[in-house]
């Protein structure tokens, strides 16, 4: 999809140019150097760097937190020395035991009483053996003496089994879970009592039969900490000593030191990233002012471009702060694609492209050492554009996010490959993998605001508004059905015609969708809304009548306007008629008031004329349908010649009247349009086929549907406003 653009009208358009530039110019370095003015300019250790420095030359430096770490992980990469507990391996067996004798001693009547009733051997086990819900000790109570004791002997068994295990401390659970059910499972129990009675028993009786022995487990872990050799740390030509925000260690000051860059001035990288957004702003003012004049009339849509610009800054300088120092690949996260998505999307591709080259370039400037990351910026800034630069669906915009995602990644790999990093690559791909779902969030979560902020029309807006559920759509079909048939007919027209001639589908489209909602106020006076009633016009004069036709132009306007519906939406209603004359009404005032007594001026459309090929195109399709529909309700099996001189005479017609004069239609265009518009119509007003009832009815002129005595037949291409 061609990318919507909006139609701004500055109220101080200079003004506003101004705060654009002064957030490029200003407002971008400072962003950029915030890290650095906030921080004192000698570099501390222990305190955060003010700035970041790169090594001018190699140097290698001794890194004591280096080397304890490589210690601490030999130590840790020790396995604990283990011993036998034989003890929990007996009380494992001896607690089962004992379960089982609370199940006989339960069971059994005391000396000088009855015996106990189910109910209360029920409740006496659950008090005593909490492992047993209620089902299972109502199991185990249901068993007779000779399944218990053949419960109790295999479940004694399996105990004996498990107690063998080696089983260590954070590992019972996953033995009650898997090696219990499988012993379990190779004996012979009653129906139900395995899963109810036993395995609650012995789980419940499980613990670690295996104990660490900490003396020989630190004795070994001391010994692996001493075969450690010191650890040095180098730091290569180009890569970061210190980096913007992060404290600065003993070995970062002693490299430092050597090198003597311990105290050069941040001033000096807030006048260098003055120079460059100057630069860049100054250039791409020339751009826009010469090539892209819409763009630099518009002075809105360039504060946009400089927020967007500004965000990116920032968000620039919150990565670099966070990285983890020594973790380059951690750059990646940055979401270098969400600039040039939001500015495809919200302007157009060519902007959104061209907006690649600040991002790169900011990027090169404030991490220098990673020509990987600027590399990385500039591809996937054109690849984020390029995937949004066709939207015409909402699910398109979530496929551009998985394509733009997996992209991101890939891209992320080959960049610090092929700048000598392969090393690097999972974990970039997988950061990077990351930041393609940030970009997401970000471009999904800031385009309303943005486009309502900005009043930018959108492909997904558009969407919204092409949903048939919207409340003047849904008005339009309550009160005026045949109008809302024939918009939805023009739509469909509108739609193939802009395609054939690569013109903004979507906008027109949705624009005929709307462009009659003003028929909605006195919806019976026009002929497609006259169901089995009489034509209130046959009544009035017909200056009252061009009147009340020619208000639902601004009918329309007022309620698009209470509707919140963009311009562009707005400039087709008021445009898809022009200027052009009330032909039907204009005659029949000078039949009835004679010709000298009718000003022309008073039978024609308020205008303006359509200044857009997308709303020229409206213009034609809304008088082909409307002229189609009215001769088929003479004859309806119209044929494909006739067909085709109605559209060709009601374009001529168009064009001698200078209707199209400010749209940037070509003749090329026209008759491709023609074309289209014809195709169409022939698959609705095509020759049916004569039914018996149909052909009777013909045969036999009595039977027929007698004409509309109403419409005065009138012309073609005013049968729609009858």
């Amino acid at each position: 999809m061609r990318p919507v653009r909006s139609r701004l009208v500055p109220a101080s358009g200079w003004l506003t140019r101004v705060l654009a530039l002064a957030l490029v110019v200003l407002g971008v370095p400072l962003a950029l150097s915030a890290g650095t003015l906030l921080q004192e300019a000698p570099v501390r250790e222990g305190e955060p760097a003010p700035r970041t420095i790169a090594a001018p030359e190699p140097v290698q430096v001794m890194d004591p937190e280096a080397t304890r770490r490589a210690q601490n992980q030999a130590a840790a990469d020790v396995e604990p020395v283990e011993s036998e507990d034989d003890e929990a391996r007996a009380a494992i067996v001896e607690d089962v035991r004992d379960a089982f004798a609370t199940l006989r001693d339960v069971r059994v009547a005391p000396a000088d009483g009855e015996e106990p009733e189910p109910e209360d051997q029920v409740d006496e086990l659950a008090s005593r053996l909490p492992a047993l819900d209620e089902e299972s000790a109502e199991r185990a109570v249901e068993l007779s003496d000779d399944d218990l004791d053949r419960v109790a002997n295999q479940a004694e068994q399996v105990a004996i089994a498990l107690a063998g295990e080696r089983i260590r401390e954070g590992e019972v659970e996953e033995v009650a879970q898997e090696r219990l059910a499988s012993e379990v499972a190779t004996r012979d129990f009653p129906a139900g009592t395995a899963e109810h009675l036993v395995e609650p028993i012995i789980a419940e009786a499980l613990q670690p039969t295996v104990i660490e022995d900490e003396e020989a487990t630190e004795e070994a872990r001391e010994e692996a900490r001493d075969a450690v050799e010191p650890v040095l740390r180098t730091f290569s030509q180009g890569s970061a000593v210190v980096t913007a925000g992060e404290p600065v260690d003993e070995v970062q000051m002693e490299a430092l030191a050597e090198l003597g860059l311990d105290g050069v001035e941040p001033w000096r990288f807030l006048l260098r990233a003055l120079l460059l957004s100057a630069a860049l702003a100054g250039a791409g003012l020339l751009y826009l002012r010469e090539y892209r004049r819409d763009l630099w009339s518009s002075p809105r849509r360039l504060l946009l471009v400089a927020l967007l610009l500004l965000a990116y800054a920032v968000t620039l300088e919150a990565v670099t702060v966070l990285t983890p120092e020594g973790q380059s690949a951690w750059l990646f996260a940055l979401p270098v694609g969400a600039v040039p998505m939001l500015a495809t999307i919200l302007l157009d591709p060519p902007v959104g492209v061209l907006s690649v080259i600040p991002i790169a370039a900011l990027t090169a400037f404030a991490i220098p050492n990673e020509p990987a990351l600027a590399a990385y910026a500039a591809v996937a800034g054109v690849l984020s554009a390029s995937l949004v630069s066709r939207l015409s669906a909402r699910g398109d915009l979530r496929r551009a996010a998985v394509r733009s995602t997996l992209g991101y990644a890939a891209l992320a790999a080959a960049a610090v490959t092929a700048f000598d990093a392969p090393e690097a690559a999972p974990t970039a791909a997988a950061v990077a993998l990351g930041a393609g779902v940030i970009t997401a969030v970000i471009v999904n979560g800031s385009l309303p605001f943005l486009e309502s902020g900005f009043s930018v029309l959108t492909a997904t807006s558009l969407l919204d508004l092409a949903d048939r559920n919207h409340p003047l759509l849904r008005q339009l079909e309550q009160q005026a059905l045949g109008t809302y048939n024939h918009s939805i007919m023009v739509s469909q027209m509108v739609e193939r015609a802009c395609r054939a001639v690569g013109a903004d589908a979507l906008l027109a489209s949705v624009a005929a969708l709307y462009h009659d909602v003003g028929k909605t106020r006195r919806p019976y006076f026009f002929i497609e809304n006259q169901f089995g009633i009489a034509n209130p016009h046959d009544d009035l004069d017909p200056h009252e009548s061009a009147d009340i036709i020619r208000a639902h132009v601004t009918d329309g306007i007022a309620l698009g306007r209470q509707h919140r519906l963009p311009p562009e939406i707005i400039d087709g209603m008021a445009s898809h008629h022009g200027t052009t004359l009330i032909a039907y009404f204009h005659e029949r005032a000078r039949r009835l008031h004679g010709a000298d007594a009718v000003a022309e001026e008073d039978f024609r459309y308020p205008g303006p004329k359509p200044a857009s090929r997308e709303m020229a195109i409206l213009m034609l399709a809304d008088g082909c349908e409307s002229a189609s529909r009215a001769t088929a309700r003479g004859d309806r099996d119209l044929s494909r010649d006739d067909l085709v001189q109605l559209v060709h005479e009601l374009t001529e017609a168009r064009i001698r009247d200078g209707q199209l004069d400010e749209a940037a239609l070509t003749f090329a265009d026209l008759s491709v349009i023609q074309e289209s518009f014809i195709e169409t119509l022939v698959g609705v007003y095509h020759p049916r086929i004569a039914y018996p009832a149909q052909a009777a009815s013909e045969a036999d002129p009595a039977k027929a549907d007698a004409p509309d005595e109403g419409a005065d037949h009138p012309a073609p291409d005013e049968g729609a406003e009858r």
